[in-house]
Parts: C-alpha cells; sequence; structure tokens
C-alpha cells in the first residue's frame, strides 16, 4: 500500500469548492425565484438550501473519486 499525502490538498480542495458551491447555488436561486416579497424570500431560501445540498453532495462524491486515485 501506498502512503500518499494528498490529505491536506484534498481539503483545502473541498473547502474551496464548497464556497462557491454555496454562493453559486445562491445565484441561481435568485435568478431563478426572483423574490419580490416575504413568501418569494422564503422560497429562495427553501430552493438555495436544495441546490447547496445537490450540489455539495456531488462535490463529495467528485473529491471522494479523487481520494481513491493513486
Amino acid at each position: 500500500m501506498s502512503n500518499s499525502n494528498n490529505g491536506g490538498a484534498l481539503v483545502g480542495l473541498i473547502y474551496l469548492i464548497t464556497i462557491g458551491i454555496s454562493i453559486g447555488s445562491g445565484i441561481m436561486a435568485w435568478n431563478w425565484i426572483d423574490p419580490d416579497s416575504f413568501f418569494g424570500a422564503i422560497g429562495f431560501i427553501i430552493v438555495w438550501g436544495i441546490l447547496s445540498k445537490i450540489g455539495h453532495f456531488l462535490a463529495v462524491l467528485i473529491v471522494s473519486a479523487l481520494g481513491g486515485l493513486d
């Protein structure tokens, strides 16, 4: 078995990806919902959470696959 030292790089990568996903999903949700009222704002928050969760799940899958490569 090889002992690779790429764990720190993957942690840094996942932090950068997390920030990008959070900002990107917020922009997508804002453009999609375009909240004009209180209920529009509630819908924006819900859609932002859903998009963010999906994006983070996909990012974890991709980074896990990259971490499994030797």
